[in-house]
């Protein structure tokens, strides 16, 4: 995950800089994603037994400017440039974090700009030595350990254990777009905690309505929306991330049991699965409302739903028929079935970054199932100890890895897509039930 940075840059006193005009540019084939930040040192002051030209110890301050997905070369929205002023700035700097596919092929370059709107004097982002993949963190949910397991994805070294209170039973987690930090449903005391990723602790908490038991979680990757389903009381619970506040209840019929959710790329649409109503629920991002409803055959049981990175295929797996469908997201039409073996029992389905690959954790044949997403396929069967019980699955950014959660053993496996085989067992705590990886993370 390369990081392109100014490194300090000092203002000068006459013709100072007003303003800084920041461009990033995608120039791959493939998307990425950009996350801008703005830093600047604040000096503590002399300090005693300092010399005369010393002053001491300083404190660096971080802003974030803009956390954006950039489209391949040559396509729309490839290029993105945002503007921020500086003039009471003494000294500043611009990072840039790039994380997808195309990581490698973006560049950036800042224009310091006078009052006028002239430039004074133009940088390009230069990348620092190495990335970042030492600050990129899979996080694991301990459903009855209560707590929650930081894995380190670089070296797979265990960096933190985040305890919660006794009887909270952690279930599911997902990142905000920047990584800065990561929503935990915890079933136990009825909540969803959010982590702060910098610090490894509790920051916030969202509460629900009496007798509402959070479930899933899923974080929009625009807007600051996150969307939580319910179960006893059957609803999603929309929420502003920035405000921390519940913006409306979204009802469903009573014994609809929704489940997993997915968000669209461009954050316009939330799936739900309705697992007791054969039923994926499309919510319509602008209204809060339920604007479809996607009927699966007779029988299904959705119990995982996932959208291809274009946003144009939605995947669903049916624990009932041990089936993984492929629905056109424009019509709502099935376009294939890929079927598993019987018995199963398909937990979670995720798609790869490139939107070549999806795998599924089928806890009843105790296998990681591979599908070829051009021909729909299974390309692959990445087996796991008997009795694993394989409940959730995440893939790293750059679409390298990916990490399973075996519940029994109370370990994560980590299975690396080129070869499709596992490369490292890591313990975590007992009965690990949900994982999700950085999607890119804002240095502090």
């Amino acid at each position: 995950m390369p990081v392109l940075d100014t490194g300090l840059l000092f203002n000068r006193e006459k013709r100072r800089t007003a303003s800084l005009s920041i461009s990033v540019m995608n120039r791959g084939r493939q998307p990425a994603r950009a996350a801008v930040q703005l830093y600047t040192a604040s000096i503590s002051g002399n300090l005693e037994g300092a010399g005369p030209h010393e002053t001491g110890y300083g404190t660096m301050q971080t802003e974030s400017l803009a956390n954006v997905k950039l489209s391949p070369s040559g396509r729309a929205r490839s290029m993105y440039a945002v503007t921020r002023e500086v003039k009471l700035l003494t000294v500043y700097g611009v990072r840039v974090t790039v994380s997808g596919l195309a990581a490698g092929e973006i560049g950036a370059s800042l224009a310091e700009l006078d009052e006028s709107g002239n430039v004074i004097e133009q940088h390009v982002l230069e990348p620092l030595p190495s990335g970042t993949d030492e600050l990129l963190h899979a996080y694991i949910a301990n459903h009855t350990q209560h707590s929650l397991t930081v894995i380190q994805t670089d070296t797979n070294a265990r960096v933190a254990t985040i305890n919660f209170p006794a009887g909270s039973s952690p279930r599911t987690l997902d990142f905000t777009p920047d990584g800065r930090e990561v929503y935990v449903t915890c079933q136990g005391d009825k909540t969803v905690k959010i982590i702060d990723t910098l610090t490894h602790e509790v920051s916030g908490e969202l509460t629900f309505p009496v007798n509402a038991v959070p479930f899933a979680v899923a974080i929009s990757p625009v807007g600051a929306r996150a969307y939580v389903s319910t179960i006893i009381q059957d609803y999603v619970a929309a929420f502003d991330t920035d405000a921390r506040s519940l913006i409306k209840l979204i009802p469903f019929p009573p014994g609809s049991d929704p489940a997993s959710l997915a968000v669209s790329p461009d954050g316009k649409r939330v799936y739900c699965c309705l697992i007791n109503r054969g039923a994926i629920a499309v919510i319509d991002v602008g209204s809060l409302t339920v604007s479809a409803t996607i009927k699966l055959p007779a029988g299904a049981k959705p119990s995982a739903v996932a959208v291809a990175p274009d946003g144009e295929r939605i995947y669903a797996a049916d624990v009932h028929h041990d089936r993984i469908y492929c629905i056109h997201a424009s019509n709502h039409v099935l376009a294939a079935t890929v079927m598993l073996d019987e018995g199963s029992d398909p937990q979670q389905v995720i798609v790869t970054p490139d939107g070549a690959l999806a795998y599924a954790a089928c806890r009843g044949t105790d296998e990681i199932v591979a599908i070829n997403l051009s021909r729909n396929e299974i390309l692959t069967k990445i087996e796991l100890p008997k009795g694993s019980n394989a409940s959730d699955i995440a893939v790293t950014a750059d679409g390298l890895k990916i990490y399973v959660t075996i519940l029994t053993f109370g370990y994560v496996a980590v299975i690396e897509v080129a070869s499709q085989l596992p490369i490292a067992i890591l313990p975590t705590g007992s009965f690990p039930s949900g994982v999700a990886v950085s999607p890119i993370l804002l240095q502090g």
